[in-house]
């Protein structure tokens, strides 16, 4: 396999790639010794870092645009903390760090005070960007917390009026620095919040890290993270970041940089509406000519020159939907009649059928009333032969042809001799016959 050679070049581009794809790399904080500190005429530091327990070293660079905020004058042998992001310089092919902001090591409790809440605001979710409200791109009215005899605040109102002078500002005064200052714009900003406010604006100009200390404050971070109004904040310099900054909504470098961010130029307003106008008279144009084509052709249409052919198109058109509907009756009365027909022979079907089935049911039960009325007439005829023979046998004629007879008196039956008397005229009643005898 052939060999690929590269340029010395392509290789520390390449190697400067992967340090800066590297989020571990992008933002470190470190502590060491300045030496080797060189100052270039065009405000660039140059220096070294290093470390005086191990003797490690790493080159440094802080541009200018970062090196004109530092509030103290950078020296040898000084011991600092450094924000920085670890990068290579390619023609040199030496990695390096590119200094962001430093502060000397006297105030490093209060910076690793800053990063262990930096660290547990954002693993609790503080910092995420899905959290953060959309700014109104043309508020109505602004709240602007500063400090009110502050130039941050003056800078704020000026870039406001000159930017977009309609928007209503309301100033709420608060103390920036200071014992407890934070408690103070906590009240404000809860205050404001239930104001219907578009935006706020919390600013402060700059100053060392114990002066904007309020706005690394725990309590101040989460009351602004809890805030349903839009917050924009711009504490200090470019160059320093407070916990305000991570959480807000919106962070801008600076106080006239978040008047900025707050609403829109006036002067781009003006030209985005020029360039709608145009936008519009050319549309406006081209509608007008192609409707005009349009008019010009309904001129030359026969509605205009022979109008007489519309209702010839619309006679026909009736014509055929009469004769339609004339074709569309006779079928519906064909089809009646045959569904009729239809229905007539099925209803003599079942008539018949049902005449059959009567019929029959009919003559069963003739059959089983006759059986059922010669069996009746038997039963009877045995009952009253079995009633004749018992009458028969307790009858008295029966008894008499025995030569039993009776006696009666007075057309009274003679039961006992008690109904007797001497010369009683009594009659015997005898089988064949009746006798009269006198009693003795």
């Amino acid at each position: 396999m052939e060999r690929q050679y590269v340029s010395v070049h392509a290789l520390n581009r390449y190697i400067k790639a992967v340090l800066d794809n590297d989020r571990q790399l992008q933002t470190v904080y470190i502590r060491g010794e300045i030496s080797n500190y060189r100052p270039h005429p065009s405000g660039h530091m140059y220096f070294t870092l290093k470390d005086d327990q191990t003797e490690s070293s790493i080159s440094a660079i802080m541009f200018a645009s970062q090196a004109r905020y530092l509030k103290f004058r950078l020296r040898d042998g000084m011991k600092v903390f450094i924000t920085a992001q670890v990068s290579v310089f390619e023609k040199a092919g030496r990695y390096q760090l590119y200094v962001r902001s430093m502060q000397e090591d006297g105030l490093g409790n209060l910076y690793l005070r800053f990063n262990e809440l930096k660290q547990t605001l954002e693993r609790e979710g503080l910092f995420d960007a899905n959290h953060k409200k959309e700014i109104p791109y043309m508020p109505e009215r602004l709240a602007i917390l500063s400090a009110k005899q502050g130039d941050a605040l003056q800078d704020v109102l000026r870039i406001l009026h000159q930017r977009y002078p309609l928007v209503k500002r309301d100033i709420y005064p608060i103390p920036v620095q200071g014992r407890d200052a934070y408690r103070y714009i906590i009240e404000a900003l809860k205050h404001v919040d239930e104001m219907g406010y578009s935006t706020i604006l919390l600013v402060r100009g700059g100053g060392s890290i114990e002066d904007l200390w309020n706005f690394n404050e725990e309590a101040l971070a989460r009351c602004i993270y809890s805030l349903k109004t839009p917050i924009i904040t711009g504490v200090g310099h470019e160059t320093d970041f407070t916990l305000v900054d991570y959480v807000s909504d919106l962070r801008a470098p600076t106080p006239t940089a978040a008047a900025v961010e707050a609403v829109p130029s006036q002067r781009e307003l003006l030209s985005h509406l020029e360039n709608k106008i145009v936008q519009l008279s050319s549309v406006m144009r081209k509608t007008l000519y192609l409707e005009k084509q349009r008019l010009e052709k309904y001129e030359h249409s026969y509605v205009f020159t022979d109008p007489s052919r519309i209702f010839e198109t619309k006679f026909m058109k009736l014509d055929n939907i009469q004769l339609k509907l004339n074709n569309y009756k006779i079928r519906i009365k064909q089809k009646s009649h045959y569904e009729m027909h239809k229905k007539v022979i099925q209803l003599n079907t079942l008539i018949k059928q049902k005449q059959l089935i009567e019929a029959k049911n009919t003559s069963n039960t003739h059959e089983l009333l006759d059986a059922a009325f010669v069996n009746y007439l038997k039963n009877k005829k045995t009952s009253f032969s079995y009633c004749v023979e018992k009458l028969d046998l307790l009858s008295p004629l029966k008894t008499m042809q025995r030569g039993y007879i009776i006696s009666k008196k007075e057309n009274h039956i003679i039961k006992s001799v008690k109904d007797l008397h001497s010369d009683d005229s009594i009659t015997l009643v005898y089988v064949d016959g009746e006798k009269e005898v006198i009693v003795k």
